[in-house]
């Protein structure tokens, strides 16, 4: 009797030490890989594949241009139709596969947009129009960002960065802005040690039949002149914004250089006026034939690449500071 006792709790013993080793062999090997010993949730999917159907309805210029470098143009259910002009945007190919293309600026109609069921309405606010619009958007429970004038290079970084979280793409948003600044850094590190700026006026129309406008602050062309290495001429006349252009004041300005902005590539009839007064050939920068010209895209609709016609005006005005290819960082 007593051995059968023995027998059977022996048994017993060894039945529970091999699952205390099963037990521990388990735990340690959870641990040694990592895993826990709760049941496994399955993992949330990430912004970007959410926001692969995201409805975008870029309202603006610069905002269209800008979200054409994070999605697909048939994710776009609405654009402005300035989109499509290669002098004013440099996702102008893409833009023409967008589909139903609508009044920008002062044309805006927040019925049409709606119709278009946007998830997500990108909006430059620079007309009473584009408020008015925001609000209407608002109140009919459609998700708008909102963007202030492009004016300046840091305001560009800072907006590609804003659109790009929008859209779930926000690393590619900083990889932009990052871009951009080293070329900022590019031309401060050429234009550091000069002790002499030129003067430098920027003429262009504004919109379509607008004629001649002096570029001033609040345009990103005017931000492009003081980072390129120049002054900008429009200062001598102390406006705060861009003004129609006179030749009265463009005596007074008098600058060393002028660049003309061209938006459709038909050449410079909307100069006409300027140039057919005799004082137009007094100015400094006519008599020395320091003029050039440069498409919108490049010099006054923001964009990701704008950085580069700012580099492109700096090595026309300072060609001795671009000789070799890479700037000096030292």
């Amino acid at each position: 009797m007593r051995q059968h006792d023995t027998a059977k709790r022996n048994m017993i013993i060894g039945l529970a030490a091999v699952i205390v080793v099963i037990g521990l062999a388990a735990i340690l090997t959870n641990r040694m890989s990592g895993a826990s010993t709760t049941v496994p949730q399955p993992a949330p999917a990430s912004a970007s594949e959410d926001n692969t159907e995201l409805k975008v309805a870029p309202v603006s210029l610069d905002t269209a241009d800008a979200v054409l470098e994070f999605i697909a143009p048939a994710q776009l259910v609405a654009i402005p139709k300035s989109i499509s002009n290669p002098y004013l945007a440099v996702n102008a190919d893409m833009g023409k596969q967008a589909g139903n293309p609508i009044s920008g600026a002062t044309g805006l109609d927040p019925e049409a947009i709606l119709s278009f069921q946007p998830d997500l309405v990108l909006l430059t606010k620079v007309h009473h129009t584009e408020s008015d619009a925001e609000e209407l958007l608002r109140q009919a429970g459609v998700n708008v960002i909102t963007f202030d004038q492009w004016g300046t290079f840091e305001a560009v970084m800072g907006n590609y960065r804003k659109i790009g979280e929008a859209v779930g793409e926000a690393d590619k948003g900083v990889l932009i802005a990052e871009e951009i600044e080293a070329k900022l850094q590019q031309a401060a590190a050429r234009t550091a040690k000069l002790t002499a700026k030129p003067t430098v006026l920027v003429l262009s129309p504004v919109g379509p039949n607008t004629g001649p406008y002096v570029i001033g602050p609040g345009n990103i062309a005017y931000d492009m002149i003081r980072l390129a290495g120049a002054n900008p001429a429009a200062d001598a006349l102390g406006i705060a914004k861009s003004i129609k252009a006179s030749i009265e004041d463009l005596i007074k300005i008098d600058p060393d250089y002028i660049v003309l902005g061209d938006w459709d590539g038909t050449g410079e009839e909307w100069l006409a006026g300027l140039k057919a007064d005799p004082q137009w050939n007094t100015l400094t920068a006519v008599q020395q034939g320091r003029i050039t010209t440069m498409k919108a895209r490049d010099l006054l609709a923001p964009n990701r690449y704008t950085v580069d016609g700012m580099l492109q005006m700096s090595a026309w005005l300072h060609p001795d500071l671009w000789k070799d290819e890479e700037a000096d960082h030292d």
